[in-house]
């Protein structure tokens, strides 16, 4: 399955450099919050209005050795994909800036 994680410019550069994406919010949370393609624009608009300088990873569960667990945070959404460990940049698919609508 396809999914898609939100970072900064700066943190995607960091990764690249270290190889894999394991950003602060994965120790502190325990996992990466992610999204699927169809939840993508919903996740914008919710929680990066008005935030420049974004990434979208793209990934397919089967390339991350890691669990996800669904979980459903927002009433009127299906649940939201937690990866439960970090990305291997040779995992991700595609990195798109992120569009602001």
């Amino acid at each position: 399955m396809q999914l898609n994680h939100v970072l900064t410019e700066a943190d995607w550069h960091a990764a690249v450099q270290a190889g894999i994406y394991a950003p602060p919010e994965l120790h502190r949370d325990g996992f990466l919050h992610c999204c699927t393609p169809a939840q993508l624009e919903f996740v914008m608009r919710r929680h990066f209005a008005g935030v420049v300088d974004l990434l979208v990873l793209l990934f397919d569960t089967q390339d991350v050795a890691v669990p996800v667990q669904w979980v459903k945070s927002e009433p009127d959404q299906d649940p939201f994909p937690h990866l439960y460990g970090p990305i291997p940049c040779d995992a991700v698919r595609q990195v798109a800036r992120a569009g602001q609508p």
